[in-house]
């Protein structure tokens, strides 16, 4: 099942929306979820893994102003303020269910097993 953001997203950002969509719709939660709150927590994640690229891609120290001279790659900064907000949306979301449902944990196991 497709569902549809409350505003346009990036490819990434949609990606992360669908999936996260999908889930909660499946544990039956989606009236309990801020969609909008979703949309941005799934560009923030677009936003951290931009981030996170330019880190893994030029490393923690970049070269300054001179040949010589190596300063804290610029992207460490945003990276960290992300992080720190994907939790912070996370909780608001929120993305998981305070009180998990095991009930029927025991037939998915059996299921589980007849399967292999």
């Amino acid at each position: 099942m497709e569902f549809a953001a409350p505003r346009p997203l990036s490819p990434v950002a949609g990606e992360v929306f669908n999936r996260h969509i999908a889930r909660i719709y499946k544990e039956g939660r989606l009236a309990t979820v801020d969609q909008d709150l979703l949309a941005a927590f799934a560009e923030t994640t677009d936003l951290y893994l931009q981030c996170k690229a330019q880190v893994d891609k030029y490393g923690v120290l970049v070269q300054g102003r001179t040949e010589r001279e190596l300063v804290r790659n610029p992207a460490l900064t945003p990276l960290a303020q992300a992080r720190a907000d994907l939790i912070r949306l996370a909780k608001a979301v929120p993305l998981t269910s305070d009180k998990p449902d095991h009930e029927g944990a025991e037939m998915d196991k059996f299921i589980a097993e007849m399967e292999y």
